[in-house]
């Protein structure tokens, strides 16, 4: 594994965004500005760093730059409340944060895209006019001491802090950047101030956004509000590059008490300015090569010993004067022990590489992948993903940023070996971190117990002259990386189709990745026949699982997993990840679905494990008891909670075993592989499964079909219940009809349409709940329309007329909609339609759902769009009209009552399970569409 570090902490790549737009710009007061418009984003979302952290801290107020942080969302001159900021993004389904590093502090938010404007201006304010209120400060010196006290006794911050400690007197990277009250007592205000003038200058500023607003929309928003920050000049205190010298004739050894039971060996190595090679990053190209965990690497040697059990190297910087090159070796106990020997190998090694030299290959490998990543990086956002944007901007120019963080543009071998040769003893530190190191000396911030040595003698000496590399080599050319890509855009293929089975395969000519994800659905008559059996398959699973879970464990490790689930139809095989070892995976899983390998001890803990769940759920919130009750009526084959318990309670661990025999005797499955692989390969795979299983074949007619109920014209059913939660809940869903193609695209527009106003009224504007949806449906060939609403506040009675109520008023909303409007909603669900997996793996979960769910119709999509693009506004807002407003449009109604609820149940409301069976609504099929 090949660390980075800061340098390429949260970034992404801008390419592969189609719809993805950018601009960058320099305002008046020199703050430098990367806008990004693209409609598909879901919030819009802003940061804005500023090139000064803790290393600026004076010394008699250590913690100043992450206290300030804090302090800026304490109350501005426009917007004087505290706390408005975030009351004002928490009403508009946003969010914000910020940090201190080094030598930056990076604040970001997200939001609603109507209340961006508001929201940036209020952003803006924090860097225009901060009120610093002397009241506020006193109390956020506690805020900023209860976070180094949750931070006090996390081996992470205690070994960074005190690594940091070995550095030369003085040294601004001594700094104990996250404060406390001690370091922070007394009246800060007057150091707030001064500190927020001295570094606050919109100069060493620099704005990242993203919205779904244009460009030229944005640019004006960041003109209004950004324009008037602060500009002045900014004189930086030096930050030596030289922060710890090499030693001579030894090497130092820091050994450290953790808290927790860790493990690991960690060689820091001062390393050549890498700010002055951001095309060439020869830190990651030695990391490549040092961090490669294939035959005849550093790792393999260290595991073939038995000493370690992971690698990771790389270079990086905070600060440009602060580069530094890292090797980290997670140990094993042996090689706690013996971690002199690890050192060894690790010169060993560097060694190695010192005669040999880099080849270029390795270059050219890591420069074609970085190209790949960048071609097909997937489009992010939110505020997590512009933090890091506003970041690299105070690292790379603004022509430089959207490419050459990403991208590796120059061959420099001399680089290369400027960086192994700082990789030496004498300029080494040595970390080693565990719970039982001896230790000396007691950290004074943290209480870190460590202690620190100067290693020379024999020791020294075996890492200057290290054996012989024996069994390590240089890593091979890789024949893998793909050159030549090019975009074959190509349907699945039906690569068989008999009795047994009927699965899909469609090769990856996108992400180009060595890896592939199979999912197989095993039908079978016996997991939703009987409730017995149903309880006899979730024990079975969790048994399987757990039977399996040592072997596979290590594999899972390798980037490998597997899952069996359940489904009404029968189990769901999926397997996933590098092709490589793919088959031995599915081989593995295949040969033991059919053996129950756990104690009763175990299976005991299994059986009481799914008992609790099942009677936790009856302790869940309103909306999901609503969600049950809602297939109660709707599923006709819906097993309730209290059969399944009974099922369960008698089931022993010898009837899971026998179950386990009998549970595929006939199968017949469907299924889609996607990824780098072969049509024979595929083949295969079906044969290892099939083989394994030897079954009989699985006839049409005995596999399970769901069977949805339906409602007579005009018909109303109500239900309510009173449950455990302190909520009440309702759940609200008009029957829309059979599906088809005309019908889902009305129905998709249609919800479209109304969700902003449904949500704006029910929860901005009557406050009626947190949890306020509603959305269109689809259970196997019947389409819905629902609504859902949870209310602490409101019984569901009154929700109901509150919903009923909107509805009758969807009228005036429908009819007011313009062509504009109209074809602004036509626009955004064409692009959420059109939208595509950002992965192999979730490209491969959309075809496995048009494989088992849309019958092998992979136009599905391209169908649904065009049948969007020729709807007329009055069809759809006819059918809108209708939808909320006749009463021949059958409903049901879920009215969850809050344990506190006394409201009287009108006569003609169902109470019962019970009494939905008895009268449950028509099957599909009996009444004529």
């Amino acid at each position: 594994m090949i660390v980075l570090l800061i340098v390429l902490l949260n970034v992404s790549a801008f390419a592969g965004m189609d719809n993805r737009k950018t601009k960058t710009l320099v305002l008046g007061n020199n703050l430098e500005v990367l806008l990004m418009s693209d409609p598909d984003v879901d919030r819009s979302a802003a940061a804005l760093s500023v090139g000064v952290g803790h290393l600026y801290d004076p010394q008699e107020k250590m913690g100043m730059a992450h206290y300030l942080e804090h302090m800026l969302f304490l109350g501005t001159e426009k917007y004087p409340e505290v706390g408005s900021f975030k009351d004002f993004l928490t009403a508009h389904s946003g969010s914000s944060n910020a940090y201190t590093g080094d030598n930056i502090t990076n604040y970001f938010f997200q939001s609603s895209h109507d209340a961006f404007p508001e929201a940036m201006d209020r952003f803006s304010d924090f860097f225009r006019a901060p009120l610093f209120d002397k009241t506020y400060a006193e109390r956020e010196v506690q805020a900023v001491n209860n976070e180094f006290e949750k931070n006090k006794l996390q081996d992470g911050w205690r070994a960074s802090h005190l690594t940091n400690q070995v550095s030369k007197e003085g040294h601004p990277i001594r700094n104990f950047g996250i404060g406390n009250a001690d370091t922070l007592a007394g009246d800060n205000r007057p150091a707030l101030l001064e500190f927020h003038d001295k570094y606050y200058s919109a100069r060493i500023m620099r704005l990242s956004v993203l919205s779904k607003l244009t460009l030229l929309e944005l640019e004006r928003i960041v003109q209004k509000y950004f324009s008037n920050i602060s500009d002045h000049s900014v004189n930086l205190p030096e930050v030596p590059s030289d922060y710890r010298q090499p030693l001579s004739g030894k090497y130092r050894l820091l050994k450290i008490k953790t808290i927790k039971d860790v493990r690991s060996l960690s060689l820091d190595f001062p390393t050549i300015r890498l700010a002055d090679y951001k095309e060439s990053k020869p830190a990651s190209i030695v990391a490549t090569v040092i961090g490669h965990e294939g035959q005849g690497s550093l790792l393999s040697k260290l595991k073939k010993e038995g000493l370690a059990l992971g690698l990771s190297a790389g270079g990086g910087y905070s600060h440009p004067n602060l580069s530094s090159f890292g090797i980290t070796i997670n140990l094993t106990p042996k090689g706690m022990d013996k971690y002199e020997r690890v050192l060894e190998l690790v010169f060993s090694y560097i060694e190695m590489l010192k005669k040999t030299g880099f080849e270029k290959y390795t270059f050219e490998e890591t420069q074609a992948m970085a190209e790949i990543d960048f071609e097909w990086k997937s489009p992010q956002e939110g505020m997590g993903f512009m933090a890091g944007k506003a970041a690299m901007m105070q690292i790379y120019k603004l022509d430089e940023v959207e490419e050459l963080p990403y991208l590796f543009k120059k061959y420099d071998p001399d680089a290369y070996r400027a960086v192994l040769n700082t990789l030496t003893p004498e300029n080494m530190l040595v970390v080693l971190n565990g719970q039982n190191v001896e230790t000396d000396q007691v950290e004074k911030f943290f209480g870190t117990e460590y202690s620190l040595t100067q290693v020379g003698g024999s020791a020294y000496d075996k890492l200057t002259h290290p054996p012989e590399p024996e069994g390590m080599t240089y890593p091979e050319k890789n024949d893998f990386v793909p050159y030549k890509l090019e975009m074959v855009e190509e349907d699945p293929s039906l690569i068989r189709d008999d009795q047994y089975a009927k699965i899909w395969f469609k090769f990856d000519h996108k992400f180009k990745q060595p890896k592939v994800y199979i999912r197989y659905r095993i039908e079978t008559p016996h997991v939703y026949d009987t409730v017995d059996n149903l309880a006899l398959s979730k024990l079975y699973n969790l048994a399987i699982h757990e039977g399996l879970n040592e072997l596979t464990y290590p594999i899972s490790l390798a980037g490998l997993v597997y899952s069996i689930d359940i489904e009404k139809q029968g189990m769901t095989l999926s397997v996933g990840g590098y092709t490589e070892r793919i088959n031995d995976l599915l081989k593995l899983v295949a040969k033991n679905m059919k053996t129950i390998k756990i104690s009763k001890q175990k299976f005991g803990n299994i059986k009481e494990a799914v008992l609790r769940d099942i009677r936790n759920r009856q302790l869940g919130q309103a909306y999901m008891r609503a969600s049950y009750f809602h297939r109660q009526l709707w599923q006709v084959k819906q097993y309730t909670e209290e059969e399944l318990l009974a099922a369960l309670e008698p089931i022993t661990l010898e009837d899971v075993r026998q179950y386990s025999q009998r549970l595929y005797e006939r199968v017949y499955a469907t299924g889609l592989v996607h990824g780098n692989w072969t049509v024979a390969e595929v083949k295969s795979s079906v044969n290892i499964l099939l083989g394994e299983l030897s079954s009989l074949p699985l006839a049409e007619n005995e596999r399970y079909k769901e069977e949805v109920a339906v409602l007579r014209p005009g018909e109303k059913v109500r239900f309510s219940q009173q449950v455990q939660d302190n909520n009440n809940a309702l759940y609200y869903t008009l029957q829309v009809g059979e599906r088809s193609m005309e019908r889902q695209a009305k129905l998709s527009l249609i919800a479209s349409i109304v969700e902003s106003d449904f949500y704006t009224q029910m929860r901005t504007n009557q406050q009626l709940g947190y949890i306020v949806w509603s959305f269109e449906n689809r259970m196997e060939e019947r389409l819905f329309f629902k609504m859902i609403i949870q209310s602490s506040n409101y019984s569901p009675f009154e929700l109901q007329k509150r919903v009923e109520a909107w509805m009758d008023k969807t009228d005036g909303l429908l009819s007011a909609l313009s062509d504009e409007e109209f074809e602004r909603h036509r626009r955004s669900l064409i692009v959420s339609l059109e939208k595509q997996g950002d992965s192999i793996g979730a490209v491969a979960s959309d075809l496995y759902y048009y494989a088992t769910e849309e019958d092998g119709n992979f136009q599905f999509k391209e169908q649904l769009v065009e049948a969007v693009r020729k709807l007329s506004k009055d069809d759809v807002v006819a059918a809108a009209k209708k939808l909320f407003q006749s009463p021949q449009v059958a409903r049901s109604i879920i009215l969850v009552r809050s344990n506190a609820n006394d409201d009287a149940v009108p006569d003609d409301v169902l109470t019962t399970i019970d009494q939905i069976k008895n009268r449950r609504a028509t099957p599909v099929g009996v009444i004529p569409q």
